[in-house]
């Protein structure tokens, strides 16, 4: 069973994932196009679903729809403020990023569709650059990222369709069922933002790794004893090699900005829901725990929302930190002293890692980075002595 698992591929159960996720995505109506092989080449590109996307948006129409006539009355008649502010802001949050969905499937769908096929090729560009052939997506940390988010899928759909159970008729059935479609579709959002940012963090990774090893091997092979040049073909085939490698860096980096400029204000919008439902949710936890059946199901709620903030920064962090990794090799690690305009054209390259630096930074309002999770933490901590201290004082715990 041991020998089993250590011949188990991480890169393919990754992919494995992902192909999961994706059809989990088309179920909720988020995603709403194909990816298939192309039969001149069998590459995987991406096609258009016309019907399909109407079918999404009806779906998509009826459950805002039936939110605003069902749910927000219910929500309205609240008396608790602090179950009153949690409900307004998820609704708010839901249908603001439904907005967006929409908008974005109708309005940028053909931009949408290049930027994915941007994604196809560049990792068929990566692959195509390395002798080593790979099958499936990235290397171990992005297979561990993954699997938490798929635990956090799981778990957010059995939260959700629990709801469904013992209720009383057949327009509160419909109307739950609508609500849940609409926050989960909505709640997709934080999850292609993670794929998104774990894709350009993988496609660093690989070329980062084709230049610490097979390029900078190439290049040493350039170095030559006095009297003894090298050929013309082993240096076109060099050249080639940079060339082709600093092409896919900035076409990994203009990639990674269409897909943050194209999410980033549905991915704002969702973060800072997250964290102020974890922020309700834990005070509803502790100090009225009384009035929930289920004291480990709202707890998974906590850690689930404060997983899903997490997981979204250490993706965002290994894709910034992975682009300039680049940085880090220094011209005295390649002998290219010789070769003038290879030096320039180096040199011009690493200015323009420099001038433009991979960031995220939704609306420009900070960046996101491991310092939110520092920050995150201890700010939960600091909220959750607070709300423990204002419970032994008020005899609630």
């Amino acid at each position: 069973m041991i020998e089993r698992l250590k011949k188990v591929s991480l890169p393919a159960l990754s992919a494995f994932i992902l192909f999961c996720s994706y059809h989990y995505g088309r179920i909720l109506g988020v995603i709403c196009f194909d990816i298939g092989q192309r039969t001149s080449d069998n590459c995987l590109v991406v096609h258009n679903r016309h019907q399909f996307k109407w079918f999404c948006l009806s779906c998509r129409l009826v459950s805002v729809t039936a939110v605003c006539c069902f749910c927000a009355p219910y929500v309205a008649e609240i008396e608790d403020p602090y179950e009153w502010l949690l409900q307004c802001f998820r609704l708010s949050a839901s249908l603001i990023c439904g907005t967006c969905i929409i908008v974005v499937q109708i309005c940028y769908e053909k931009e949408l569709l290049r930027m994915i096929n941007s994604f196809l090729r560049l990792f068929r560009r990566v692959r195509q650059l390395s002798s080593v052939k790979r099958i499936g997506f990235g290397g171990k940390r992005e297979f561990f990222l993954l699997l938490l988010k798929f635990i956090c899928l799981v778990y957010e759909l059995y939260c959700e369709v629990c709801q469904l159970w013992h209720l009383p008729d057949l327009l509160a059935w419909f109307s739950t069922l609508c609500d849940i479609f609409l926050e989960i579709g909505s709640l997709m959002i934080i999850h292609i933002g993670f794929v998104g940012y774990l894709s350009v963090a993988a496609l660093y990774s690989e070329v980062n790794r084709f230049a610490r090893t097979e390029l900078r091997r190439q290049l040493r092979s350039l170095e030559r004893p006095a009297g003894c040049p090298v050929g013309r073909r082993q240096l076109r085939i060099v050249e080639y090699r940079v060339d082709e490698c600093i092409s896919v860096y900035d076409e990994i980096e203009r990639v990674g900005r269409t897909f943050h400029r194209l999410l980033e204000l549905p991915v704002l919008v969702i973060l800072l829901g997250k964290i102020f439902a974890t922020t309700i949710l834990s005070y509803e936890v502790i100090i009225r725990a009384e009035l929930y059946p289920s004291k480990i199901g709202m707890w998974g709620l906590v850690v689930k929302s404060f997983a899903d903030v997490i997981l979204l920064t250490l993706a965002v962090h290994e894709a910034v930190s992975s682009s300039r990794m680049m940085r880090r090799l220094s011209l005295e690690n390649f002998p290219i002293t010789d070769h003038k305009e290879w030096h320039v054209k180096w040199e011009m390259f690493l200015s323009r890692l420099n001038f433009f630096e991979f960031r995220v930074r939704p609306l420009g309002l900070f960046e996101v980075s491991n310092e939110v999770i520092l920050l995150f933490l201890s700010s939960m901590i600091t909220y959750f002595t607070y709300v423990v201290q204002y419970g032994i004082q008020t005899n609630r715990l």
